[in-house]
């Protein structure tokens, strides 16, 4: 057994106790000798489970979970939300042509398409390689680009934080007529201003200096990020912006685009919500809650409701 577990199981029966024991030379009923055992058994597994969910503290490395692009994509919604900081709220729909009639048709095949109005960003932000970035995102870039270095990897970061008037002007470059077929064709790779999640200042484009991003795909850089359902950027807190296997996100896939979320979300997965559960396993639920590692479901033994 290992030691820690051999330590737990001993404070939690230091804990509960072996109850209260019948008088000498009685026979305990077995409801008794039952509700004790499961009593025990409860605490003991409590701390069990207590330890497992505290391995990261006694491991090497971290271990992140394997998400789909619909899991990605929960995540960074779910940071935007709750976690990221310095974020400014959508402030209605931007201005794009001057023309109203040709504005409300872009937004709406705009719209069919899956872009949303994203935040901007607010306070100072940080600025790495001459990219203006939020702070968190510059280190996360950092420490990613070291360790690409340190394998042979070229690739940098062409932009990261587009103000949703650099983003007009962008669009208005790529929009080559006002039908619905060239409005559509532009909206393929580039988005409309205030749709951005370039705004927010935490997504960053990888390519290579004298490289497109079309070609980004097909680079072994590429290749090495995407290894293991991008085990590497995901131990920096960057995951994949817009990832393969999602329909209606807006643009195409984007496989040189990348979003900081941070490690912890990342590791940790979105948080749920369990029934509450009285006793000693509750405290450790409520660390599962918040941090359940992963997507998938967690649900606990049914027993433990009733300890």
């Amino acid at each position: 057994m290992d030691s820690r577990v051999g330590v737990a199981v001993a404070a939690a029966v230091a804990v509960v106790g072996p109850g209260r024991p019948p008088a000498v030379g009685i026979t305990p009923p077995p409801t008794y000798r039952f509700a004790s055992m499961r009593k025990l058994f409860s605490a003991v597994f409590a701390a069990i489970l207590l330890l497992i969910w505290s391995a990261p503290a006694f491991a090497d490395e971290p271990e992140y979970p394997e998400y789909t692009g619909e899991e990605f994509q929960a995540l960074y919604e779910f940071a935007v939300a709750n976690t990221l900081p310095n974020l400014d709220a959508p402030n209605g729909l931007y201005q794009i042509t001057g023309d109203e009639e040709l504005d409300d048709r872009i937004w709406t095949l705009a719209f069919e398409r899956g872009y949303v109005l994203r935040p901007t960003a607010t306070g100072d932000l940080g600025r790495a390689d001459g990219v203006n970035m939020q702070p968190q995102a510059a280190d996360a870039w950092r420490a990613l680009k070291t360790e690409a270095r340190s394998v042979g990897m070229g690739f940098v970061v062409s932009s990261a934080y587009r103000s949703p008037q650099a983003q007009r002007t962008q669009f208005l470059t790529k929009l080559q007529g006002t039908s619905d077929k060239a409005i559509d064709l532009a909206l393929t790779w580039y988005s409309v201003p205030g749709t951005s999640k370039h705004h927010g200042g935490y997504a960053l484009d990888f390519r290579y200096r004298s490289g497109t991003f079309g070609e980004f795909r097909s680079t072994k850089d590429y290749a090495w990020l995407q290894e293991d359902n991008f085990a590497i950027p995901k131990t920096y807190g960057l995951i994949p912006s817009y990832p393969d296997d999602v329909a209606s996100q807006g643009p195409n896939p984007e496989p040189w685009e990348f979003v900081w979320v941070g490690t912890g979300l990342v590791q940790c997965g979105l948080p749920q919500s369990f029934v509450s559960v009285p006793g000693p396993a509750s405290a450790v639920l409520s660390d599962i809650e918040k941090c359940p590692g992963g997507m998938g479901l967690v649900e606990p033994p049914p027993w433990l409701g009733n300890p």
